[in-house]
């Protein structure tokens, strides 16, 4: 018990005498002061740059901040200068930022070597990622006047909370002369002269966003008008028909629905021509239907004269109905009043007399997908027309314009685009591949090696 107490009592005299080492050693060392540190941060992102805004409180020895950023890599010192005794609103600029978000660190020192606690905030700059990504007003639409050398376009309109201030346009015109055209708001339509074939012009965007401190600049498009081509097309020697009705099977191949109601099959030949490899006589009554094509997967679509739809395939050289899966009835529509069908990859679109062209969605079961009878376009009153590599749409207007209409993979048109004159004297097209063929009125066939984008097709009359 004794023992026991005399090492408890040695233990707390050790133990006073490290406290009172330790409580000398903290009494030899001077006060460490604090400068009052930096508060509130808030930024206002601009282009490759940011404006810093901060606050500094009441403590009058403050003579400067610094600001680290870049893991303390970087930094900046700004000069602190009092105009009131109260806190004080201060702020910079920092240029040459990188896009995005920045730490930043914050502290107040003065020249007697004190210092404040760090602050930090997180920092935005905009960047060329930054503008692509702002709703901006799109080109729907280039019509190309080789004639008058003249380009017209259409943007979208602008709309609110967009934050687009003017589309700019810079173009050389055909005499060396540079343009630049600022498009407002209100304008959508604009037209360039002087522009003839294979001329090139850029427009980009102008943004300013209420919450930033920039003009925001959007990348530059490059648009350039197609080039001329003087074409009359190969003439074919092809036993066709203008009355047929003709529907691409492949890239290198198509059916004909002639007016006897035969179905042939036409393929491209090793020097070039297209030449018969199959007839199935009498197989498609023109008396019971009004429109036939073929559709996808060995599947063809028949409209019959009571406007319903049908779907077919051939087995055994016999024309035999799909099935609508869960009716097993022979048609899956009706109602399909539209005197004009177009086919295309998963769907085909349907024109009214009144120009209003809609999408339809069919299986290859015989049932609808969706969304089903959308209206993708008005004013569709082109003849001929027609459907070039599933992804242009293909007409000729009254006055002999070829007009292409690229599509989306769902049917919607994008933009409008003028690519041809002196087309009105053709009755009929058929795209096959890269191929476009041409019927005149007087039952002749023309083949176009064709090109879609580039190119401004020309026709003169065959000699």
């Amino acid at each position: 018990m004794v023992s026991l107490i005399l090492f408890a009592t040695f233990t707390f005299v050790v133990s006073c005498g490290d406290m009172n080492e330790i409580q000398r050693e903290y009494a030899d060392r001077e006060e460490r002061v604090y400068l009052g540190k930096v508060d509130s941060i808030k930024s206002i992102p601009g282009f490759g740059r940011s404006k810093i805004t901060w606050y500094i409180g009441t403590d009058p020895k403050i003579e400067q901040t610094i600001i680290y950023w870049n893991q303390r890599e970087d930094s900046i010192v700004k000069d602190f200068v009092r105009h009131s005794p109260g806190v004080q609103k201060d702020s910079i600029i920092i240029e040459n930022l990188p896009e995005g978000s920045t730490l930043f660190e914050f502290r107040n020192v003065n020249s007697r070597g004190e210092s404040s606690l760090f602050s930090s905030a997180a920092v935005t700059s905009w960047g060329n990622d930054f503008a692509l990504g702002l709703p901006g007003r799109r080109l729907t639409s280039t019509l190309f006047d080789y004639e008058n050398s003249e380009f017209s376009l259409k943007f979208s309109p602008a709309v609110k909370g967009d934050s687009v201030v003017y589309t700019q346009i810079l173009y050389t015109n055909n005499t060396g002369s540079e343009k630049e055209i600022i498009i407002d708001r209100q304008t959508n339509d604009v037209l360039l002269d002087g522009f003839t074939d294979g001329l090139e012009f850029k427009f980009r965007n102008v943004f300013f966003l209420p919450q930033g401190l920039d003009t925001v600049y959007g990348l530059y498009e490059a648009v350039k008008s197609p080039t001329a081509v003087f074409e009359s097309g190969r003439k074919m020697t092809f036993a066709g028909n203008p009355g047929s009705r003709y529907s691409e099977y492949s890239s290198t191949s198509f059916y004909e629905w002639n007016p006897e109601g035969d179905l042939i099959l036409y393929e491209l030949n090793g020097e070039g021509f297209f030449v018969q490899v199959e007839i199935y006589p009498g197989l498609v009554s023109r008396g019971t239907y009004r429109d036939f094509f073929f559709y996808d997967d060995d599947k063809f679509i028949g409209i019959n004269k009571s406007n319903q739809v049908f779907m077919f395939q051939i087995v055994n050289n016999e024309l035999v109905f799909v099935k609508n899966t869960p009716t097993s009835s022979n048609y899956f529509g009706s109602g399909f009043t539209q005197p004009l069908f177009v086919p295309a990859k998963g769907f085909f679109f349907a024109v009214d007399a009144a120009g209003v062209m809609k999408t339809y969605f069919a299986n290859n079961n015989a049932t609808w997908g969706s969304p089903n009878g959308a209206t993708v376009s008005t004013g569709v009153t082109y003849s001929p027309i027609t459907l070039f590599g599933y992804d242009h749409f293909l007409g000729v207007d009254s006055e002999g314009h070829l007009l292409d209409f690229p599509i989306s993979t769902i049917g919607t048109i994008k933009a409008t685009n003028v690519i041809g004159s002196g087309w009105k004297r053709f009755v009929n097209l058929i795209a096959v591949g890269t191929k476009l063929i041409a019927i005149d009125s007087n039952g002749d066939f023309y083949e176009f090696d064709f090109d879609v984008t580039g190119k401004y097709w020309i026709v003169d009359n065959p000699a």
